[in-house]
């Protein structure tokens, strides 16, 4: 068993990656289809009388576009609570499996980060294709989705001169030598 500079062992690694690699594709399928579904036509204010003939759409005010969230009509506090911890246990896997697979010496190192990072955005595109636009949602959407990478940047930069003072700690005092000059 191999191990590297964390003390994570390659099947300890490899179990991580398998159980993250879970968690990421059942939350962005959560995202996709979240609870309650998503409307499959527009609906109309029914004090309005409003028909689905286009020409009369003018004077009707859409409640809900199809495509969008049941759930976020029903209650939004629901659909802004599912959207945060659903987004934060997406954006925290995908950023252990960057973490997981970037350790030194990785093959594909630019492609897997490029990867990584695209994930991301198409997650923020399919969650945004989803939701009702406004800025609230969207608020809670990339707050969770940057906070994982936001706290692990600074524990990353103390490990990293952490590893670079063990490496550069001198073993005694400097031996010096008589006419060496």
């Amino acid at each position: 068993m191999a191990t590297d500079p964390l003390n994570i062992t390659s099947d300890a690694r490899n179990t991580l990656l398998v159980v993250t690699a879970l968690i990421v594709a059942v939350t962005f399928q959560a995202a996709l289809n979240p609870p309650g579904g998503v409307w499959q036509d527009d609906k109309y204010d029914p004090e309005q009388n409003c028909t689905v003939v286009p020409a009369n759409l003018n004077n009707c005010t859409r409640v809900a576009q199809a495509g969008t969230s049941v759930l976020h009509l029903r209650s939004v506090v629901r659909y802004e609570t599912f959207i945060f911890v659903n987004t934060l246990a997406f954006s925290a896997t995908t950023s252990t499996i960057l973490f997981l697979l970037l350790g030194s010496g990785t093959p594909f190192r630019t492609e897997t980060i490029i990867s990584i990072y695209c994930m991301n955005f198409a997650y923020a595109a399919s969650v945004g294709a989803v939701q009702p636009q406004t800025p609230t949602t969207w608020a809670i959407l990339l707050s969770a989705l940057l906070s994982p990478y936001i706290f692990r940047f600074p524990s990353l930069i103390i490990e990293r001169k952490k590893v670079a003072r063990e490496q550069d700690v001198p073993q005694g005092p400097p031996v010096f030598q008589r006419g060496a000059c």
